[in-house]
Protein backbone atom coordinates (compact mmCIF):
# COMPACT_ATOMS: atom_id res chain seq x y z
CA UNK A 1 0.00 0.00 0.00
CA UNK A 2 1.59 3.22 -1.21
CA UNK A 3 0.59 6.86 -1.22
CA UNK A 4 -1.14 8.28 -4.29
CA UNK A 5 0.73 11.58 -3.84
CA UNK A 6 3.67 10.49 -6.04
CA UNK A 7 3.37 7.92 -8.82
CA UNK A 8 4.98 4.51 -8.48
CA UNK A 9 7.76 4.16 -9.49
CA UNK A 10 8.78 7.82 -9.24
CA UNK A 11 10.56 9.61 -12.05
CA UNK A 12 12.58 12.74 -11.24
CA UNK A 13 10.08 14.94 -13.06
CA UNK A 14 7.22 13.51 -10.95
CA UNK A 15 8.80 14.24 -7.57
CA UNK A 16 7.75 17.62 -6.11
CA UNK A 17 10.32 19.83 -4.36
CA UNK A 18 10.90 18.75 -0.79
CA UNK A 19 10.32 15.04 -1.45
CA UNK A 20 12.82 12.29 -2.27
CA UNK A 21 10.68 9.65 -3.94
CA UNK A 22 12.62 6.94 -2.06
CA UNK A 23 9.55 5.38 -0.35
CA UNK A 24 7.79 5.10 -3.71
CA UNK A 25 10.90 3.59 -5.30
CA UNK A 26 11.18 0.94 -2.58
CA UNK A 27 7.50 -0.07 -2.59
CA UNK A 28 7.63 -0.34 -6.39
CA UNK A 29 10.60 -2.70 -6.22
CA UNK A 30 9.01 -4.84 -3.50
CA UNK A 31 5.72 -5.18 -5.37
CA UNK A 32 7.33 -6.07 -8.70
CA UNK A 33 9.83 -8.53 -7.25
CA UNK A 34 7.19 -10.34 -5.21
CA UNK A 35 5.11 -10.74 -8.38
CA UNK A 36 8.19 -12.20 -10.07
CA UNK A 37 8.33 -14.70 -7.20
CA UNK A 38 4.75 -15.67 -8.13
CA UNK A 39 2.91 -14.00 -5.26
CA UNK A 40 -0.45 -12.37 -5.87
CA UNK A 41 0.21 -8.71 -5.08
CA UNK A 42 -2.20 -5.77 -5.13
CA UNK A 43 -0.66 -2.30 -5.09
CA UNK A 44 -2.68 0.66 -3.86
CA UNK A 45 -1.26 3.75 -5.57
CA UNK A 46 -2.12 6.50 -8.05
CA UNK A 47 -3.72 5.58 -11.37
CA UNK A 48 -0.69 6.71 -13.39
CA UNK A 49 1.56 4.23 -11.58
CA UNK A 50 3.26 1.36 -13.42
CA UNK A 51 3.53 -2.00 -11.71
CA UNK A 52 3.55 -5.73 -12.30
CA UNK A 53 1.07 -6.05 -9.44
CA UNK A 54 -2.69 -5.52 -9.67
CA UNK A 55 -3.19 -1.77 -9.37
CA UNK A 56 -5.98 -0.27 -7.26
CA UNK A 57 -6.34 3.50 -7.35
CA UNK A 58 -8.88 6.18 -6.52
CA UNK A 59 -7.18 8.98 -8.48
CA UNK A 60 -6.25 8.82 -12.15
CA UNK A 61 -2.98 10.61 -11.55
CA UNK A 62 -0.72 11.37 -8.62
CA UNK A 63 -2.32 14.01 -6.42
CA UNK A 64 0.87 16.10 -6.41
CA UNK A 65 0.16 16.75 -10.11
CA UNK A 66 -3.41 17.87 -9.50
CA UNK A 67 -3.50 21.66 -9.01
CA UNK A 68 -6.73 21.34 -7.01
CA UNK A 69 -5.05 19.02 -4.51
CA UNK A 70 -1.28 19.34 -4.28
CA UNK A 71 0.74 19.20 -1.08
CA UNK A 72 -1.15 19.32 2.21
CA UNK A 73 -4.60 18.42 0.90
CA UNK A 74 -3.21 15.15 -0.45
CA UNK A 75 -3.35 13.59 3.02
CA UNK A 76 -7.15 13.30 2.88
CA UNK A 77 -6.86 11.39 -0.39
CA UNK A 78 -4.25 9.11 1.17
CA UNK A 79 -6.68 8.23 3.93
CA UNK A 80 -9.33 7.40 1.32
CA UNK A 81 -6.90 5.02 -0.41
CA UNK A 82 -5.87 3.43 2.90
CA UNK A 83 -9.55 2.95 3.76
CA UNK A 84 -10.12 1.22 0.42
CA UNK A 85 -7.27 -1.18 1.15
CA UNK A 86 -8.64 -2.14 4.57
CA UNK A 87 -12.18 -2.55 3.19
CA UNK A 88 -10.91 -5.04 0.62
CA UNK A 89 -8.76 -6.78 3.22
CA UNK A 90 -11.71 -7.33 5.53
CA UNK A 91 -13.58 -8.99 2.68
CA UNK A 92 -10.90 -11.67 2.56
CA UNK A 93 -8.94 -10.44 -0.45
CA UNK A 94 -5.49 -10.52 1.18
CA UNK A 95 -3.37 -12.46 3.67
CA UNK A 96 -1.37 -9.46 4.84
CA UNK A 97 -1.19 -5.70 4.40
CA UNK A 98 2.19 -4.12 3.75
CA UNK A 99 1.99 -0.41 4.49
CA UNK A 100 4.34 2.27 3.16
CA UNK A 101 2.98 4.53 5.90
CA UNK A 102 4.00 4.61 9.55
CA UNK A 103 1.13 5.95 11.66
CA UNK A 104 -1.65 6.60 9.09
CA UNK A 105 -2.30 2.93 8.48
CA UNK A 106 -1.97 2.34 12.23
CA UNK A 107 -5.26 4.20 12.74
CA UNK A 108 -7.03 1.53 10.65
CA UNK A 109 -5.05 -1.49 11.83
CA UNK A 110 -7.14 -2.18 14.99
CA UNK A 111 -10.12 -2.90 12.74
CA UNK A 112 -8.24 -5.23 10.40
CA UNK A 113 -8.85 -8.97 10.29
CA UNK A 114 -5.35 -9.55 8.96
CA UNK A 115 -1.91 -8.39 10.15
CA UNK A 116 -0.38 -5.11 9.04
CA UNK A 117 3.35 -4.63 8.49
CA UNK A 118 4.58 -1.04 8.21
CA UNK A 119 7.95 0.05 6.83
CA UNK A 120 9.41 3.08 8.58
CA UNK A 121 10.98 5.53 6.14
CA UNK A 122 11.47 8.54 8.43
CA UNK A 123 13.05 9.36 11.80
CA UNK A 124 10.81 8.55 14.75
CA UNK A 125 10.65 11.98 16.31
CA UNK A 126 8.20 14.77 17.14
CA UNK A 127 4.49 14.30 16.47
CA UNK A 128 5.17 11.13 14.51
CA UNK A 129 6.54 9.52 17.65
CA UNK A 130 3.69 10.87 19.81
CA UNK A 131 1.09 9.43 17.44
CA UNK A 132 2.81 6.07 17.20
CA UNK A 133 2.99 5.85 20.98
CA UNK A 134 -0.81 5.75 21.07
CA UNK A 135 -1.43 3.30 18.19
CA UNK A 136 1.84 1.40 17.71
CA UNK A 137 0.69 -1.95 19.10
CA UNK A 138 -1.66 -2.62 16.18
CA UNK A 139 1.06 -3.04 13.54
CA UNK A 140 4.38 -4.78 13.04
CA UNK A 141 7.24 -2.46 12.07
CA UNK A 142 10.23 -2.86 9.78
CA UNK A 143 13.07 -0.43 10.46
CA UNK A 144 15.42 0.37 7.58
CA UNK A 145 18.44 0.67 9.88
CA UNK A 146 19.20 -0.15 13.50
CA UNK A 147 20.01 3.51 14.11
CA UNK A 148 16.43 4.38 13.24
CA UNK A 149 15.25 2.49 16.32
CA UNK A 150 17.17 4.56 18.87
CA UNK A 151 14.46 7.18 19.44
CA UNK A 152 11.74 4.55 19.84
CA UNK A 153 13.29 1.26 21.04
CA UNK A 154 10.00 -0.17 22.36
CA UNK A 155 8.11 -0.15 19.06
CA UNK A 156 7.04 -3.71 18.06
CA UNK A 157 9.74 -4.18 15.43
CA UNK A 158 9.77 -7.42 13.50
CA UNK A 159 13.00 -6.84 11.53
CA UNK A 160 15.54 -4.39 10.23
CA UNK A 161 15.75 -4.68 6.46
CA UNK A 162 18.24 -2.56 4.56
CA UNK A 163 17.28 -1.09 1.22
CA UNK A 164 18.71 -2.74 -1.87
CA UNK A 165 19.58 -1.74 -5.40
CA UNK A 166 19.34 -3.56 -8.72
CA UNK A 167 22.98 -4.06 -9.64
CA UNK A 168 21.97 -4.23 -13.31
CA UNK A 169 21.08 -0.54 -13.09
CA UNK A 170 24.41 0.50 -11.61
CA UNK A 171 27.43 -0.35 -13.71
CA UNK A 172 30.70 -0.69 -11.85
CA UNK A 173 33.34 1.72 -13.12
CA UNK A 174 37.05 1.60 -12.35
CA UNK A 175 37.52 4.89 -14.17
CA UNK A 176 36.65 8.22 -12.60
CA UNK A 177 36.88 11.81 -13.76
CA UNK A 178 38.34 13.40 -10.66
CA UNK A 179 35.35 15.40 -9.46
CA UNK A 180 33.25 15.07 -6.31
CA UNK A 181 29.50 14.50 -6.37
CA UNK A 182 26.61 15.10 -4.02
CA UNK A 183 23.09 13.98 -4.90
CA UNK A 184 19.90 14.93 -3.06
CA UNK A 185 17.61 17.78 -2.22
CA UNK A 186 19.43 21.03 -1.59
CA UNK A 187 18.33 21.18 2.02
CA UNK A 188 20.08 22.15 5.29
CA UNK A 189 19.79 18.52 6.46
CA UNK A 190 21.99 17.42 3.57
CA UNK A 191 24.88 19.76 4.39
CA UNK A 192 25.28 20.83 0.76
CA UNK A 193 27.04 24.09 1.66
CA UNK A 194 29.56 22.16 3.75
CA UNK A 195 30.45 19.98 0.79
CA UNK A 196 30.83 23.12 -1.33
CA UNK A 197 33.08 24.73 1.27
CA UNK A 198 35.39 21.71 1.30
CA UNK A 199 35.52 21.49 -2.51
CA UNK A 200 36.53 25.11 -2.85
CA UNK A 201 39.11 24.84 -0.10
CA UNK A 202 40.90 21.88 -1.70
CA UNK A 203 40.40 23.16 -5.27
CA UNK A 204 38.39 20.18 -6.49
CA UNK A 205 35.24 20.30 -8.57
CA UNK A 206 31.96 19.39 -6.85
CA UNK A 207 28.83 18.54 -8.84
CA UNK A 208 25.56 19.19 -6.97
CA UNK A 209 22.60 17.21 -8.31
CA UNK A 210 19.07 17.67 -7.00
CA UNK A 211 16.17 20.05 -6.60
CA UNK A 212 16.18 23.01 -4.25
CA UNK A 213 13.08 24.01 -2.31
CA UNK A 214 14.48 25.73 0.77
CA UNK A 215 14.68 29.23 -0.71
CA UNK A 216 16.57 30.98 2.09
CA UNK A 217 19.07 28.14 2.40
CA UNK A 218 19.63 28.11 -1.35
CA UNK A 219 19.91 31.88 -1.60
CA UNK A 220 22.09 32.50 1.44
CA UNK A 221 24.17 29.34 1.88
CA UNK A 222 24.48 27.42 -1.37
CA UNK A 223 24.07 29.74 -4.35
CA UNK A 224 26.90 32.11 -3.27
CA UNK A 225 29.31 29.17 -3.37
CA UNK A 226 28.43 28.18 -6.94
CA UNK A 227 31.22 29.49 -9.14
CA UNK A 228 30.97 26.94 -12.00
CA UNK A 229 34.63 26.18 -11.48
CA UNK A 230 34.85 24.33 -8.19
CA UNK A 231 31.12 24.19 -7.40
CA UNK A 232 28.68 23.37 -10.20
CA UNK A 233 24.93 22.99 -9.82
CA UNK A 234 23.36 20.60 -12.33
CA UNK A 235 19.82 20.63 -10.95
CA UNK A 236 17.50 17.64 -10.99
CA UNK A 237 18.52 15.09 -13.62
CA UNK A 238 17.09 11.87 -15.11
CA UNK A 239 18.22 8.71 -13.36
CA UNK A 240 20.58 7.60 -16.12
CA UNK A 241 22.50 10.87 -15.92
CA UNK A 242 22.59 10.73 -12.13
CA UNK A 243 24.13 7.26 -12.36
CA UNK A 244 26.69 8.46 -14.90
CA UNK A 245 27.88 11.25 -12.62
CA UNK A 246 27.88 8.94 -9.61
CA UNK A 247 30.01 6.26 -11.24
CA UNK A 248 32.56 8.69 -12.67
CA UNK A 249 33.03 10.67 -9.43
CA UNK A 250 36.20 10.36 -7.37
CA UNK A 251 34.04 10.30 -4.23
CA UNK A 252 30.46 10.80 -3.14
CA UNK A 253 30.00 13.31 -0.31
CA UNK A 254 27.39 12.84 2.41
CA UNK A 255 27.90 15.55 5.06
CA UNK A 256 24.46 15.04 6.58
CA UNK A 257 23.22 17.21 9.43
CA UNK A 258 20.44 14.91 10.66
CA UNK A 259 19.81 11.31 11.65
CA UNK A 260 19.36 9.87 8.15
CA UNK A 261 17.39 6.60 8.54
CA UNK A 262 19.13 4.98 5.60
CA UNK A 263 20.48 7.06 2.71
CA UNK A 264 19.75 5.05 -0.43
CA UNK A 265 22.09 7.17 -2.54
CA UNK A 266 25.09 5.92 -0.53
CA UNK A 267 24.60 2.36 -1.74
CA UNK A 268 23.85 3.61 -5.25
CA UNK A 269 27.22 5.38 -5.28
CA UNK A 270 29.07 2.37 -3.87
CA UNK A 271 27.35 0.07 -6.38
CA UNK A 272 29.11 2.11 -9.07
CA UNK A 273 32.41 1.77 -7.20
CA UNK A 274 32.44 5.31 -5.83
CA UNK A 275 33.69 5.70 -2.23
CA UNK A 276 31.58 7.64 0.27
CA UNK A 277 32.78 10.31 2.68
CA UNK A 278 30.13 10.92 5.33
CA UNK A 279 29.47 12.23 8.79
CA UNK A 280 28.76 9.52 11.38
CA UNK A 281 25.08 10.29 11.72
CA UNK A 282 22.06 8.01 11.44
CA UNK A 283 22.68 4.85 9.46
CA UNK A 284 26.07 5.88 8.03
CA UNK A 285 28.16 3.57 10.29
CA UNK A 286 25.93 0.66 9.23
CA UNK A 287 26.40 1.32 5.52
CA UNK A 288 29.93 2.67 4.99
CA UNK A 289 32.96 0.62 6.04
CA UNK A 290 35.52 3.12 7.30
CA UNK A 291 38.76 2.95 5.32
CA UNK A 292 37.41 0.25 3.04
CA UNK A 293 34.47 1.78 1.15
CA UNK A 294 35.16 5.39 2.07
CA UNK A 295 35.69 7.37 5.25
CA UNK A 296 33.43 8.16 8.20
CA UNK A 297 33.95 11.37 10.17
CA UNK A 298 32.56 12.31 13.58
CA UNK A 299 30.45 15.43 13.22
CA UNK A 300 31.91 17.18 16.29
CA UNK A 301 34.11 16.67 19.33
CA UNK A 302 31.00 16.35 21.47
CA UNK A 303 29.35 13.75 19.21
CA UNK A 304 31.85 10.97 18.62
CA UNK A 305 30.25 7.74 17.43
CA UNK A 306 33.32 5.74 16.55
CA UNK A 307 37.08 5.60 16.53
CA UNK A 308 37.43 6.30 12.82
CA UNK A 309 40.62 6.58 10.77
CA UNK A 310 40.22 10.36 10.48
CA UNK A 311 40.58 11.66 14.04
CA UNK A 312 39.63 15.26 13.38
CA UNK A 313 35.94 16.06 13.59
CA UNK A 314 33.45 18.35 11.89
CA UNK A 315 34.30 20.18 8.69
CA UNK A 316 38.03 19.94 9.40
CA UNK A 317 37.78 16.18 9.63
CA UNK A 318 35.57 16.00 6.56
CA UNK A 319 38.14 17.95 4.56
CA UNK A 320 40.91 15.61 5.71
CA UNK A 321 38.86 12.60 4.63
CA UNK A 322 38.24 14.02 1.18
CA UNK A 323 41.94 14.85 0.79
CA UNK A 324 42.78 11.25 1.71
CA UNK A 325 40.64 10.05 -1.19
CA UNK A 326 42.75 12.10 -3.59
CA UNK A 327 46.07 11.27 -1.94
CA UNK A 328 45.63 7.50 -1.93
CA UNK A 329 48.08 5.52 -4.10
CA UNK A 330 46.36 4.53 -7.35
CA UNK A 331 46.36 0.81 -6.57
CA UNK A 332 44.88 1.41 -3.12
CA UNK A 333 42.17 3.68 -4.54
CA UNK A 334 41.24 1.11 -7.22
CA UNK A 335 40.95 -1.50 -4.48
CA UNK A 336 38.60 0.80 -2.56
CA UNK A 337 36.36 1.09 -5.63
CA UNK A 338 36.27 -2.69 -5.90
CA UNK A 339 35.51 -2.93 -2.18
CA UNK A 340 32.53 -0.60 -2.66
CA UNK A 341 30.97 -2.78 -5.34
CA UNK A 342 31.59 -5.99 -3.40
CA UNK A 343 30.12 -4.47 -0.23
CA UNK A 344 26.87 -3.69 -2.05
CA UNK A 345 26.83 -7.10 -3.74
CA UNK A 346 27.08 -8.79 -0.34
CA UNK A 347 24.78 -6.59 1.72
CA UNK A 348 22.54 -4.23 -0.26
CA UNK A 349 21.03 -5.99 -3.26
CA UNK A 350 17.37 -6.07 -4.19
CA UNK A 351 17.40 -9.84 -3.83
CA UNK A 352 18.64 -9.61 -0.24
CA UNK A 353 16.02 -6.95 0.53
CA UNK A 354 13.18 -9.01 -0.95
CA UNK A 355 14.37 -12.11 0.91
CA UNK A 356 14.03 -10.08 4.10
CA UNK A 357 10.48 -8.94 3.38
CA UNK A 358 9.41 -12.37 2.21
CA UNK A 359 10.67 -13.88 5.48
CA UNK A 360 8.81 -11.22 7.49
CA UNK A 361 5.51 -11.83 5.69
CA UNK A 362 5.78 -15.59 6.16
CA UNK A 363 6.58 -15.18 9.85
CA UNK A 364 3.64 -12.85 10.45
CA UNK A 365 1.20 -15.15 8.67
CA UNK A 366 2.60 -18.20 10.50
CA UNK A 367 2.25 -16.45 13.86
CA UNK A 368 -1.34 -15.50 13.00
CA UNK A 369 -2.23 -19.10 12.18
CA UNK A 370 -0.89 -20.23 15.57
CA UNK A 371 -3.35 -17.99 17.43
Amino acid sequence: MASDFIRVPPRPRDIPPGFSGAPEKIVSIIADKLVEREYNVTLFASGDSETKASLISLQKKATCLDPEIGEGKHVDFEYALISKCFQMANKGNFDIIYSNFDYRSAFFAPFSKIPVVSILHSPLVGNKKRLLESVSSYQYYVSISNAQRKNFPNLPYIATIYHGVDLNDFDFSEKENGYLAIVGRVHPYKGIEKAATVARKINKKLLIIGSHDEKDYWKNKVKPKIDNKYVVYLGQLPQDKVIFYLKTARAFLFPIQWEEPFGLVMIEAMACGTPVVAFARGSVPEIVVDGKTGFIVNSSDSDKRGNWIVKKTGLEGFEEAVRKIYEMPEEEYRQMRQNCRKHVEENFTIEKMIDGYEAVYKKVIKDLNKK
